[in-house]
């Protein structure tokens, strides 16, 4: 219901498609990470081998780390080449990789897996981040760029705070393997309402 009403809410406003686009699916993506944000420690202390407090920061910390590593290499790559398209893919992929850790969370029981993963989890955040801010600050409107962020924040705040009360109903419910699937789905599905701003990228 509450997404109905994003939609509606963004599509009511004189503003760019592209942005329309990619306010939408990241409304979609950081919902589906609030999902199970809030009670990922409970995940990770209850459910896998040597999964305490202490290791729930250190894998924080590999995923940040992973991140800040890559993310400057790869936004320096996607500057160099001419047009959107490799910036629009970057995005694309970075953010499949995100849904696809996201669907590995259900197969691993231990802290080693989980590790690897959160690198993994890095690299693919690397990815997607240049090219997405990129995209945005190429394509947000003059003279609206406070309000375009302002509305951005808005829809992802708002997304974040129901989807954190619905995951913790859903990890409660029918336990964290349904959860982690639900996330991937709609993390992969935000990803793919990327691709519909293929024909909108600029080629030089």
């Amino acid at each position: 219901m509450y997404a109905k009403h994003v939609a509606h809410f963004v599509k009511s406003y004189n503003i760019s498609w592209v942005i329309k686009v990619l306010i939408v699916s990241d409304f979609v993506i950081w919902s589906a990470n609030q999902l199970f944000a809030p009670v990922f420690a409970i995940f990770v202390e209850n459910n896998l081998t040597g999964g305490t407090i202490a290791a729930i920061g250190i894998a924080s910390g590999i995923y940040l780390i992973t991140k800040s590593v890559f993310v400057v290499p790869v936004g320096r790559y996607i500057d160099k080449k001419r047009g959107e398209t490799d910036d629009l893919y970057s995005a694309v992929i970075g953010t499949a990789i995100t849904g696809v850790v996201l669907l590995l969370y259900t197969q691993i029981d231990s802290i080693v897996d989980l590790y690897l993963l959160q690198i993994l989890l890095g690299i693919g955040g690397a990815i997607a981040y240049p090219g997405w801010f990129s995209i945005f600050t190429r394509h947000v409107d003059k003279d609206k760029q406070g309000f375009e962020w302002s509305l951005y924040d808005v829809a992802l705040s708002g997304g974040m705070a129901a989807a954190a009360a619905i995951g913790g109903y859903l990890a409660d419910s029918l336990g964290f393997n349904t959860l982690f699937v639900v996330a991937s789905a709609a993390t992969l599905m935000g990803s793919l309402l990327l691709l519909t701003l293929r024909s909108e990228m600029r080629k030089k």
